[in-house]
């Protein structure tokens, strides 16, 4: 199974990470949640606190088979201001590895210059942050190794989209009728 990383900085959108985290764990992936901050639980810009399994200082991520990327005010911002995150994200896209991010957080792949030439979406107002890129408005945007999503609202498409890339149609399949979803 994959090992991926889910990022989660004070104000992050609850329902994106949450749902995204939920069905990768469901395909029994290994779904670490980590903390930019200096102290586990993190609060979500609904002010939900959520306790995150590990800090960001606690580990390299050499192991990533990804990085996730949740959107929100002012979490977004937060986790682009964080250097640590931004050279995460760096060391995995030049490694081939998949870099999601949903909602405003694809704007950081824009502002990194990774987003040079791709397709790519976001929550509407963000399009000119996306820095190089096509922006396109499907809810889920995979061009090579990077994959993008428009908000809450497609955040349970975006998780079933990497169930899919990361087990194959079948478990994707069987994800989302076991959830109601299709």
């Amino acid at each position: 199974m994959a090992k991926i990383y889910v990022f989660l900085a004070e104000g992050f959108e609850t329902v994106e990470a949450l749902a995204v985290v939920d069905i990768l764990k469901r395909a029994k992936h290994e779904v670490v949640t980590v903390a930019v901050a200096k102290e586990l639980l993190v609060t979500s810009a609904q002010k939900i606190p959520v306790k995150a399994e590990q800090l960001i200082s606690d580990s390299e991520y050499d192991d990533a088979d990804v990085v996730f990327l949740p959107g929100g005010m002012p979490g977004t911002r937060n986790l682009e201001a964080d250097s640590r995150v931004v050279s995460v994200v760096r060391a995995q896209y030049e490694k081939g590895k998949i870099v999601a991010a949903i909602c405003a957080a694809p704007s950081i792949f824009g502002h990194m210059n990774i987003l040079q030439g791709r397709k790519a979406t976001c929550y509407p107002g963000f399009e000119k942050d996306l820095l190089g890129a096509e922006h396109v408005t499907d809810k889920v945007v995979a061009d090579e190794n990077v994959i993008t999503s428009r908000g809450m609202g497609t955040a349970i498409d975006l998780g079933l989209f990497l169930v899919e890339k990361l087990s194959g149609k079948d478990k994707a399949e069987e994800i989302a009728a076991g959830i109601q979803y299709r």
